[in-house]
């Protein structure tokens, strides 16, 4: 034998530092993940919007408002409690308000969101 093996076990890589890395990152994402609420990660209906009208997202996550418009929609997004806070993680807001209203004609129109944190009551701060 020339110093190689033909057993294919050996590609396992068995090095303690390579499983500690693997066993960690796995953890990292598996907390990830359960931090993520169920409402989240559950289909919210229609992924589009019906014939071009503005579907009902009042009350959902900002995450099934988005599933619910079609992919193009520009959005805009009000501060329910007018703290002219930022949207940078969706899976943490939900939607108190709409326009255009539900059912109106989309041809192109912005969408504009009003939307609070999860545990706050829309129009009254925290709750």
């Amino acid at each position: 034998m020339t110093g190689r093996h033909s057993d294919r076990s050996q590609s396992v890589n068995t090095d303690p530092i390579t499983k500690t890395a693997t066993a960690t990152a796995l953890t990292l994402s598996t907390l990830a993940l359960s931090a993520v609420p169920l409402s989240v990660l559950a289909p919210a209906g229609p992924a589009y919007a019906d014939g071009g009208t503005m579907p009902d997202v009042t009350g959902r996550t900002l995450v099934t408002a988005y599933q619910a418009l079609d992919y193009d929609t520009t959005i805009r997004f009000t501060d329910g409690r007018g703290a002219r806070r930022l949207v940078l993680w969706p899976g943490s807001w939900k939607v108190c308000g709409q326009s255009p209203r539900p059912g109106a004609p989309m041809d192109g129109r912005k969408v504009t969101l009003t939307v609070v944190k999860h545990r706050e009551r829309c129009g009254t701060g925290t709750g």
